[in-house]
Parts: C-alpha cells; sequence; structure tokens
C-alpha cells in the first residue's frame, strides 16, 4: 500500500471514556484523518461514507482521487477525513481489537460484513523526546523522507539511535489541518559524531515489526536551509518545529 505498508499496533489507545481534559476542555488526541485499509474490492465511496456516516460528517478521500474520477478505492484502502476529532474516538470505540489492531465490519453490494483495518493517528506519536538534557541543535539535526506512515516518533528515534547512537530527538512531520503524518520526519543527535554518520549513510534502512523500507536522509543547516541529497520532490517543503 502506497506509504501505507507495515501496519502497525496501536499501543496508548487507553480507555474508551477516558478524555483528557485541559482548563475543563477536552484535549484533541487524534488526527481527524483516518487510514481504512483491507476495503472489498467493489465498495464505492458512497458506500463507504454509509458504513462511517454513523460516527459523524465525514469525506472520502484516496491517493489521485480527484485526477483517477474513479468511485472505488483503486488500491484497497481510504481516507475517512471527519469534521469533528470525537467522532475519530467513537469510531475507535466501535472497533473489534485484534493483535494490537483495530478492525471494524463494512459490507459491499457482494461482500457482507468484512473486517477492514481502522488505523487512526494518536497525536503524542508525532514527537519523542529521547534525552531532555540536551538541547535541540539544528546543526546536529536530519530529516528523512519517505518515512512509512505509521512510523511513530518514538519508533524512528529506537531505529536511528540503535544505527547511530546518540539521538536526542525524533519527530514526524504532520500537516497543519488534520495533523496526520506527510511521510517525513527529523532527527536531533545529541553529538557531531553520530550526525556526521547519519548524513554520510545517505540512505537508511527502516527495519520495525513489519516495516522494512529504504528512506533518504536530509540535513538541515544551522542557517535555516536545507542541503538536499538525491530526493524526490514529493517529500519537499519542509520545516523544522522545536517543541
Amino acid at each position: 500500500m502506497e506509504d501505507e505498508s507495515g501496519d502497525q499496533g496501536l499501543p496508548g489507545l487507553g480507555s474508551a471514556h477516558c478524555f483528557p481534559q485541559l482548563n475543563g476542555e477536552r484535549v484533541e488526541r487524534y488526527s481527524r484523518k483516518v487510514f481504512v485499509g483491507g476495503l472489498p474490492p467493489d465498495i464505492d465511496e458512497d458506500e463507504i461514507t454509509a458504513s462511517f456516516r454513523r460516527f459523524g460528517h465525514l469525506f472520502v478521500d484516496w491517493p489521485h482521487k480527484a485526477e483517477s474520477k474513479s468511485y472505488f478505492p483503486p488500491k484497497g484502502y481510504a481516507f475517512l477525513l471527519f469534521q469533528d476529532e470525537s467522532s475519530v474516538q467513537d469510531l475507535i470505540d466501535a472497533c473489534i481489537e485484534e493483535d494490537g489492531k483495530l478492525y471494524l465490519c463494512v459490507s459491499s453490494p457482494t461482500i457482507k460484513d468484512k473486517p477492514v483495518q481502522i488505523r487512526p493517528w494518536n497525536l503524542n506519536d508525532s514527537d519523542f523526546v529521547m534525552d531532555g538534557s540536551q538541547p535541540l541543535d539544528p546543526r546536529k539535526t536530519i530529516f528523512v523522507g519517505g518515512v512509512p506512515r505509521p512510523l511513530r516518533a518514538v519508533e524512528l528515534a529506537m531505529i536511528m539511535d540503535r544505527l547511530y547512537g546518540g539521538v536526542c530527538y525524533a519527530g514526524i512531520d504532520t500537516d497543519p489541518e488534520l495533523k496526520y503524518p506527510k511521510g517525513a520526519g527529523r532527527v536531533a543527535f545529541s553529538n557531531q559524531q553520530s550526525y556526521i554518520a547519519a548524513i554520510s549513510a545517505r540512505f537508511v534502512q527502516l527495519q520495525h515489526g513489519e516495516i522494512d523500507k529504504r528512506v533518504i536522509s536530509l540535513v538541515s543547516f544551522h542557517l535555516g536551509m536545507f542541503h538536499l541529497l538525491p530526493l524526490s520532490p514529493s517529500v519537499l517543503p519542509l520545516s523544522p518545529r522545536w517543541k
């Protein structure tokens, strides 16, 4: 599945009715964009919408949908774009969990009650601080393109630390509106040796669980300019987001 391969378990979903509060208001926990995979091959956009409408107002999308003018997701997966984040929590509550993955049954004209995978994005998975004692230095930060979208920041940090050592922070770049992964990330190192080792590699094999993918590293200069290694234009532009 196009940059959606390597399905991951979903740690940290928490209790179905436990909502974090800040000043009496509910805090958003999930992106309003949800991946749904393993759809019946003959299910169309209207039928997908009808299957999930009970959770709230939504729009169904998939890659190159407008250009293809197709009513059927061509690769068996789609994205549910909900109007309200609370709809995502309601969807999660209705799912069945098996081996750390979430499933919900949907039907098409020829297939009844087919389990499809529901994969929400937990906003807490966008950033991970491995060593809080180290300042984040853009001069020791790499940008990583082609990151599989299920990969969490903690997993990216662990992979890069295992390969090069000295990781103090990892982040997954998300779009500002839906807060869903864009397929790129950043890794900050605490020392020059690890940083140089990472950028010298140029390419890195991300191996974690079912994910096994070759990705490309970018380097950020302290002046805010980017030194680009050979890279598909689809991951540009990127900008650092320091918390």
